[in-house]
């Protein structure tokens, strides 16, 4: 009996973290941007031309992106300086909206304005199980 309540409250604080995790991120990525659903978010890339950025690491980037996306990896912003243009919106996407919020608030500590960075909520991979159904 003992056991059983040991991993209940373990499944449960489990559960209350990431429940936590959860609205954390999506908090702080409000913050940073304007977050928007998948295809909201193709369509005013499409529509403004801006610089589409996929945050997630080489490999599956080149398995799969959006059309026309350039490939720069969550750490690689660690490092200093993007060499994103800072007059043309920038449009995040990656495994989860965590690693896009993470590169914008990088962007909006070069002085990139909020208005001008935009994430896709789900992040990639969510997209395309979404289209796949």
């Amino acid at each position: 009996m003992n056991i059983l309540m040991i991993v209940t409250w373990v499944l449960v604080l489990w559960f209350a973290f990431y429940v936590i995790n959860t609205f954390v991120t999506r908090f702080l990525a409000k913050q940073r941007g304007t977050v928007l659903k998948a295809n909201d978010f193709i369509q005013k890339q499409e529509d403004s031309h801006g610089q589409l950025i996929d945050v997630r690491e080489k490999a599956p980037y080149k398995r799969s992106h959006l059309k026309g996306a350039r490939n720069m990896p969550t750490m690689s912003f660690s490092q200093g300086k993007s060499g994103l243009r800072h007059d043309t919106a920038v449009y995040l996407y990656g495994d989860s909206l965590q690693g896009a919020s993470s590169v914008a608030k990088h962007l909006r500590k070069e002085g990139l304005a909020k208005s001008q960075i935009f994430l896709m909520a789900g992040g990639y991979q969510r997209f395309v199980d979404a289209k796949k159904r």
